[in-house]
């Protein structure tokens, strides 16, 4: 097993992509902590990977309160000894056109996409710094290298994400502390199935994607795996688009001529 007796931590949980990473990564072997705001959905995780024969932990705590943040890493240190993997992956959406984005809003996406980010590698990483070791994974997103339309704050929030992820690689490397991001694209989860349930929106999505198919959590899942474990042990500071080609199809969307015969 790739991640045996490894303590990770997953924020967000028991949404769909932190349910499949946290589930994959008990399987690999790790002993996961399960977070979330809402105590009931992260513990039917944890269960649900006991059942299976892991080994999780669920734990409360609202990212973007630094007590709160610091008081999981506590319970943590105290029952597990040490955090050997961070997952960052809580975060929100508000669609709005700019111009109408409350600013409200704009703070709500803000403080849970990118200072949640923060206050989370802030934390842990001083407990990482203290052994000299650890690995960080901060799940961004396609839209942090093209802007999406009616995002919101969104995309200039995992714009965010990505720059702090090369920030903190380039600071902590010295401490033997890797960290990394993935840019998931078009994914399924619960919170988009609002619109892959349509089957002419869904099917004009998977028509733009070279792959030809909408991912999944699981295939998120299986990048986190490689970043969190050792087959990746000499990179640092790169960000990952797991997005079946999506973002590298901007030129085919260019009208041009019809070439001559």
């Amino acid at each position: 097993m790739r991640l045996n007796n490894k303590v990770a931590i997953i924020t967000g949980g028991a949404g769909g992509i932190g349910h499949a990473i946290s589930t994959r990564f008990a399987k690999e072997g790790a002993v996961v902590v399960v977070n979330g705001r809402h105590l009931e959905n992260i513990t039917k995780i944890a269960s649900e990977i006991m059942e299976k024969g892991g080994r999780a932990l669920a734990l409360k705590a609202d990212v973007t309160n630094l007590l709160e943040v610091k008081g999981m890493v506590e319970k943590i240190l105290k029952e597990l000894g040490r955090i050997d993997i961070l997952v960052n992956n809580a975060g929100i959406m508000v669609n709005a056109p700019i111009e109408n984005l409350k600013v409200e809003d704009w703070n709500k996406v803000m403080n849970i996409n990118l200072t949640g980010v923060f206050l989370c590698c802030q934390v842990v990483g001083n407990e990482m710094i203290k052994v000299s070791n650890g690995n960080i994974i901060n799940i961004a997103s396609i839209v942090a290298h093209q802007p999406y339309p009616l995002g919101g704050a969104y995309s200039a929030s995992k714009s965010g994400v990505v720059i702090l992820t090369k920030q903190l690689a380039i600071e902590w490397a010295k401490y033997n502390i890797r960290v990394n991001a993935i840019s998931p694209g078009v994914i399924r989860t619960p919170i988009n199935e609002f619109h892959h349930s349509h089957a002419e929106t869904y099917e004009k999505r998977k028509a733009l994607i070279p792959l030809q198919r909408i991912g999944m959590p699981e295939d998120v899942a299986n990048a986190a795996v490689f970043f969190a474990s050792d087959e990746s042990n000499y990179i640092t500071g790169q960000v990952l688009l797991v997005d079946g080609g999506l973002s590298e199809t901007v030129c085919q969307q260019i009208p041009k001529r019809p070439l001559r015969v």
